[in-house]
């Protein structure tokens, strides 16, 4: 029986929208170009080109199984693999791929398989009919880990440690997102809060070490080896954010020798156990070494620096010449200040609602100037 998957009328009016408004789009760089200067005609061009694209692909768009063959069809062409040549599928985050088993043919990509009409029913088709090779190499990996007596002395040890290890990955890992966020949402500069925050990288990279390579920093998602990476990622900037919290950095010259010590330190340990203890290629590690560590040693070191600072604070006046409220995923509050001090040109700096409440344009505000724990001069409101 032939299933045939098309693109679902929900995405047939977003995307017939779309195309709508990049028409719409055209004409009015057409009517611009009426002067005859004829500087908006290729943009004009370019976007009826994707409006027909767009428009095209709704109509010819098309994805159809039958027990012989899998055929896919769009504005691009059509593509065919029959039954006998298919070597499986695997489902991506924006497209499914159907791979052929003889070299010399090229693989169906369905993308945005989610817009088409039942693409849950299109991949248990897939599925009841093919290999899907991402189960496949998640399988092999579990093995490997299963038969592996470094992870233990029985398959029943191994399959324990494996469970434990991925229930603390994934409990560290929405701490890290939910860290990273309520910073974001709701930022506070309560001592213990930073502390935790900035000590939190490190848990995981006691985590990863305590793994003895059966956790990975970062691992595919078809791999059964449990991955610290989002986790890592989302805390490591997390002491970025809150170093900037109430405050604002001076004079980043002093901050570059300690952030590149601490991206250093971390790149060794993160090497150490993401790759060695975990003997795992280095190619597949090594840009998510440089990302945590770059990440932490930069904003670790800016929220120690104002986190441990003893100094005495100096105190300045500074107008206020500006203010503003930026509304995007969170709302926040914006004052700039003209010259004060030390500082001779203007700052944007990010305050709370009731201190942006009881600013106006033109009053002064007390501006608290230390000298850093890094000797990374850095300021704040007076409250």
């Amino acid at each position: 029986m032939d299933e045939e998957y098309v693109t679902s009328t929900g995405f047939k009016i977003f995307y017939g929208a779309v195309a709508l408004g990049l028409a719409g789009v055209a004409v009015y760089c057409v009517g611009k170009s009426a002067d005859g200067s004829g500087a908006l005609l290729i943009p004009a061009v370019l976007c009826a080109l994707i409006a027909v694209g767009i428009c095209a692909n709704l109509f010819k768009r098309i994805a159809i199984l039958t027990d012989n063959d899998v055929t896919y069809t769009c504005v691009w062409g059509s593509r065919d693999l029959e039954k006998s040549n298919i070597k499986g599928f695997r489902v991506g985050e924006k497209a499914i791929f159907i791979e052929p088993l003889q070299d010399g043919y090229k693989k169906i990509i369905i993308r945005d398989y989610f817009s088409l009409g039942q693409s849950n029913q299109l991949i248990a088709s897939l599925r009841a009919k093919y290999t899907d090779l991402n189960k496949v190499e998640f399988e092999e990996s579990k093995e490997e880990i299963l038969h592996d007596n470094a992870f233990g002395a029985t398959e029943d040890e191994r399959e324990a440690a494996l469970k434990t290890r991925r229930q603390y990955v994934r409990v560290y890992s929405f701490g890290g997102i939910g860290l990273f966020f309520f910073n974001t949402i709701f930022p506070d500069s309560n001592v213990m809060l930073l502390v935790a925050e900035l000590i939190y990288p490190l848990i995981g990279i006691a985590l990863l070490a305590y793994g003895k390579g059966l956790v990975r920093l970062f691992a595919k998602k078809n791999s059964a080896y449990p991955s610290l990476f989002i986790g890592l990622l989302f805390s490591s900037l997390v002491p970025v954010i809150a170093a900037n919290l109430d405050a604002k950095i001076l004079d980043f010259s002093n901050a570059w020798t300690p952030a590149i010590v601490v991206f250093a330190v971390m790149c060794a340990v993160l090497y150490y156990f993401a790759v060695k203890v975990a003997q795992a290629p280095l190619g597949g590690q090594v840009a998510f070494i440089l990302i945590v560590a770059a990440g932490y040693g930069f904003g670790s070191v800016l929220l120690a620096n104002n986190l441990f600072d003893q100094s005495p604070a100096q105190t300045y006046t500074a107008t206020v010449t500006d203010r503003y409220v930026h509304n995007g995923k969170s709302t926040s509050y914006h004052i700039v200040l003209g010259e004060w001090g030390q500082n001779h040109g203007q700052e944007n700096i990010s305050v709370s609602s009731s201190v942006y409440g009881r600013v106006a344009v033109g009053s002064q505000v007390n501006v608290k100037l230390k000298k850093g724990f890094f000797n990374i001069p850095w300021f704040y409101l007076a409250e």
